[in-house]
């Protein structure tokens, strides 16, 4: 396999998440813990708003992506099996994927949280 082909199978699912994640976390269905009031589907549609409106790739997936390039490029210098150029970029560009990819599980998580933060601020039993 060539660099060029392992660097795009590494990066490709990479854009195909960060584009498939857009939405997640921001589309959590909340639990609740009651009856809802009058207002919920309206402050529903707020809040997940507000939630989605937190960036996918912001500084700390950002970071995470740097990391994990910085990482996976030492681990393919250290493949004997290809050469130091190649192990590198390869490394880095696998590292990179890993990286973001843990960030944008990371920023699902905060979404969610966000979405069930505002809910509740806004009086709403939500359990979950």
């Amino acid at each position: 396999m060539k660099l060029n082909d392992f660097s795009l199978m590494a990066v490709l699912p990479l854009a195909m998440l960060t584009g498939a994640c857009s939405g997640t976390g921001a589309q959590h269905e909340p639990v609740l813990s009651a009856e809802p009031g009058p207002a919920f589907a309206q402050d529903l549609d707020q809040c997940r708003a507000l939630a989605k409106s937190q960036k996918l790739w912001n500084p700390e997936t950002r970071s995470q992506a740097l990391i994990g390039a910085g990482v996976g490029a030492l681990a393919g210098l250290a493949d004997s099996s290809v050469s130091n150029a190649e192990g590198l970029l390869a490394g880095a560009a696998v590292g990179t994927a890993a990286g973001a990819t843990a960030g944008a599980a990371d920023m699902r998580n905060t979404r969610k949280d966000i979405l069930i933060e505002c809910l509740r601020d806004r009086g709403h039993p939500v359990a979950g």
